[in-house]
């Protein structure tokens, strides 16, 4: 297994006031505990591979011993991108001229407060918004998104209000429902674990279950289609019901973390914090760990703490154990729930390979013009329209699926050309678990998925191109060059002659990968979302907030 990836240590800037108002941020802050010096200030877009930043000035006071700075932000003077950014200021700690960059942090429990209770944003004149943003480090991070209209309103925030105070007005009566709420990505999504384990609960639990299990999806999205035959179970997401259900909720199960729950990116506000700090979720999730380090994230203690952890097998089990901190007890050996209707259905007439690699953290959330000029995007394309590639689709008469991750969705028209033989897949448009299933092979770099097409005994080729930059940035559980079940293409050339290898031998996995399947994937019997509903149920878990109190990590 490999290293885990450090946090560097941090200089602490204490955030003492800030104000917003009409496109300007006013902030005050000084130095915690230290006689160094501040030099210069500038706004830096939280981005592990992109460097942009501005520098902004700043004005000093003098209170007591303590020296205060004062700063201001004009918003509208940036071209800033969508994306959090954060204030960091240049220290000389020790001052002897040997400077450290810090971000600004330390928020006092009442300034979170005065963020939570009374949310501040300012619209800019391109139609974004900016708003301060409290993390779970207290950091003080700005983001800047689209405005939007239907959520970003003081309409909302009292519709927020109007229902905390109908739940907790017949608190008694919401709790006895004891409810669980399924979600998956963003809450429109409906094809992934939450969904397989949606489907056994409606046809295989008894009633008295039943009746307290409802799928939350934004219902004007395609895959509501598939949670449509369930609809008394099936909630609308963000309506007045489904806010007063989700503060109730004994149970969020989901792919996915907490915030998947509510409006992506909202600003602060008492009803997120609120239901963020007292539901237990079971994490479903959407893949297996072992590809992408995520203990930072999920680890016990923090803001995602799982109450249950779903696992395929001892080997992930101890990863979560290790690097995560949870009990054994907390961590279910159950499989995924979607692989229970996993099966091969390749059909030898026409033959498919699936391409699909994961996303890039340090993409994320980046202009089009940015996403083109990344590695990322320069690999793919030059890979789809090679020639040889081409040429080998046309003679062995195979089609290339291209299917994006969905936190890239909105990138896919820039992969776009005019090939019978290559598909360009948008997200939604397709279930994803009928892409796999119908494959023959499965060409990916770091994504999950790569699990399912080996549980099926199908082929699969790692295309670690960035390995270097996302053991860097990401980090992985597993050694790439030695844990890995497939073969590694690390050029283009590589992944051709792989393709071609494959396309010759009919397609059959390799021996030498198919040894560990026993050991990696120790439940393929159907009945994984049976073994993950009986351990919800049989489950005695605490309010999540209670237990955090009790455990002294809150």
């Amino acid at each position: 297994m490999q290293q885990l990836m450090e946090a560097p240590a941090e200089i602490k800037v204490k955030t003492r006031k800030f104000s917003l108002t009409k496109g300007t941020i006013k902030i005050s802050f000084e130095l915690e505990g230290s006689r160094g010096r501040i030099r210069s200030l500038k706004l830096k877009q939280r981005n592990a591979v992109l460097d942009t930043s501005f520098p902004f000035e700043m004005q000093t006071a003098k209170k007591g011993n303590t020296i205060v700075y004062h700063a201001q932000i004009n918003v509208d003077q940036y071209p800033m991108e969508t994306a959090f950014w954060d204030v960091v200021a240049s220290v000389d700690k020790e001052g002897k001229g040997n400077y450290e960059d810090a971000i600004l942090g330390g928020l006092s429990s009442k300034l979170k407060l005065k963020l939570i209770l009374f949310p501040r944003w300012t619209r800019t004149g391109d139609g974004h918004m900016v708003y301060p943003f409290v993390n779970g480090a207290r950091q003080f991070t700005i983001q800047y998104r689209k405005y939007d209209p239907k959520y970003d309103s003081y309409a909302f925030i009292a519709k927020e209000f109007l229902a905390l105070f109908c739940y907790f007005i017949l608190k008694p009566y919401w709790d006895h429902k004891k409810l669980w709420l399924i979600c998956e990505k963003y809450c429109t999504m409906a094809q992934d674990n939450g969904l397989y384990f949606f489907r056994y609960c409606m046809e295989h639990a008894p009633e008295k279950d039943r009746s307290r299990i409802f799928y939350v999806i934004d219902k004007k999205c395609p895959d509501y289609q598939a949670v449509k035959e369930y609809d008394a179970n099936v909630i609308q997401f963000m309506s007045f019901k489904y806010m007063i259900y989700l503060s109730a909720a004994r149970y969020l199960i989901s792919t996915d973390a907490i915030r998947h729950f509510y409006i992506w990116d909202s600003p602060n506000s008492i009803y997120k914090v609120l239901y963020q700090a007292r539901k237990n979720i079971v994490f479903l999730q959407h893949g297996v760990m072992g590809f992408k380090q995520c203990h930072r994230t999920f680890h016990k203690g923090g803001g995602n703490q799982m109450a249950l952890f779903v696992v395929s097998s001892g080997y992930e089990q101890k990863i979560i154990h290790d690097y995560f901190g949870y009990d054994n007890e907390e961590i279910i050996i159950t499989g995924l729930a979607r692989w229970d209707v996993l099966e091969d259905k390749s059909d030898p007439a026409h033959k498919e390979i699936l391409l699909m690699p994961t996303w890039r953290s340090w993409l994320e959330d980046i202009s089009e013009e940015q996403f083109k000029k990344s590695e990322y995007y320069q690999r793919y394309k030059a890979f789809l329209q090679d020639e040889r590639l081409k040429t080998l689709l046309e003679k062995e008469n195979i089609t290339l699926n291209f299917y994006i991750h969905p936190k890239f969705r909105e990138h896919i028209r820039s992969f776009q050309m005019e090939d019978r033989h290559i598909r360009l897949i948008p997200f939604g448009t397709m279930p994803l678990n009928q892409l796999l299933m119908s494959c023959h092979m499965l060409i990916t770099d770091y994504s999950s998925v790569s699990w399912d097409v080996y549980y099926q005994e199908k082929p699969v080729v790692f295309y670690p191109f960035d390995l270097e930059t996302y053991e860097k940035v990401q980090g992985s559980y597993m050694d790439y060059k030695k844990d890995v079940f497939g073969d590694l293409a690390w050029d283009q050339n590589q992944l051709v002659d792989l393709i071609g290898e494959y396309a010759r031998n009919g397609f059959r996995e390799k021996p030498e990968f198919s040894g560990r399947r026993d050991e990696l994937l120790p439940y393929r019997d159907n009945d994984n979302s049976k073994r993950i509903y009986e351990y919800i149920a049989n489950a005695q878990i605490p309010d999540k907030l209670k237990r955090r109190l009790k455990e002294k990590k809150f």
